[in-house]
């Protein structure tokens, strides 16, 4: 979507993929398309060089867990690894964008050309609207959240009858939601939200049809998200699909 979104304005288009991890459908959209290992930041640099780029657009979920096994001998990356007080995505993910800017790329707002897919605040799915017991989670799950995210742990918690029944950590949204409704049966509610101090530029919490789908699995009973400040991918196909279920989407 953002590669057709530039491509539409007439900007032409490279993808430097995370090997493993590229779509096929980049391909035909791009003037170039190269597949790096995730640490690859020196060969980054090099061919961006080569083929004129001067802004940067990171896009697209990494696994967390990739981290660990695409670790390349470049020096470069070494030596930013050992200067980290940590190794939370918020840290990394600064690191590699000072480090971009400091060689003359400018890093945009991830979400630029993604504006549409942001839902402004209100009930989503008009057909189910949210029953009283789940505005109660969504008013207990929503600051816990916050908090979380703002520690970088994750970005998003499931909760039930005002009591915390699993938090994001590095298996990602969608394991979450599994192990949720493996802990508390049907009816959790998720919320999802962006850092307090949250950079456009990247890591954007994400949500869409997959995410319904697991939704869906556990018999959940809603799924919050920030207003403005998360991204609903394939938002009517989404929408459809959860209100066939029962499930209540709502931003706030």
């Amino acid at each position: 979507m953002i590669a057709q979104g530039a491509r539409s304005l007439g900007i032409d288009v490279y993808v430097f993929a995370v090997r493993g991890l590229g779509s096929d459908k980049l391909g035909p959209l791009a003037k170039g398309f190269h597949e790096l290992k995730l640490t690859d930041l020196s060969r980054l640099v090099g061919l961006a060089r080569e083929n004129g780029v001067h802004d940067l657009i990171l896009a697209g979920r990494v696994p967390h867990q990739l981290l660990l096994k695409q670790i390349s001998f470049d020096r470069r990356v070494l030596g930013l690894l050992r200067n980290l007080a940590d190794k939370k995505a918020n840290s990394l993910l600064e690191t590699v964008i000072i480090e971009l800017e400091k060689e003359g790329f400018r890093v945009l707002d991830s979400t630029m050309f993604l504006r549409q897919c942001m839902p402004h605040e209100g009930v989503l799915t008009r057909g189910v609207p949210p029953k009283e017991e789940v505005l109660r989670d969504i008013d207990f799950a929503l600051p816990l959240a916050r908090e979380i995210a703002g520690l970088d742990i994750g970005q998003t918690i499931a909760v039930k009858n005002q009591i915390v029944v699993a938090v994001e950590a590095l298996e990602g949204t969608d394991n979450l939601i599994l192990r949720a409704g493996e802990l508390a049966g049907e009816g959790i509610v998720v919320c999802k939200v962006s850092r307090p101090t949250q950079d456009m530029r990247y890591d954007v919490p994400v949500a869409g049809i997959r995410t319904i789908e697991h939704l869906v699995q556990v018999k959940a009973a809603a799924l919050c998200l920030e207003a403005r400040r998360c991204l609903l991918f394939d938002r009517e196909e989404s929408i459809r699909l959860a209100e066939r279920h029962g499930i209540s989407l709502v931003a706030r």
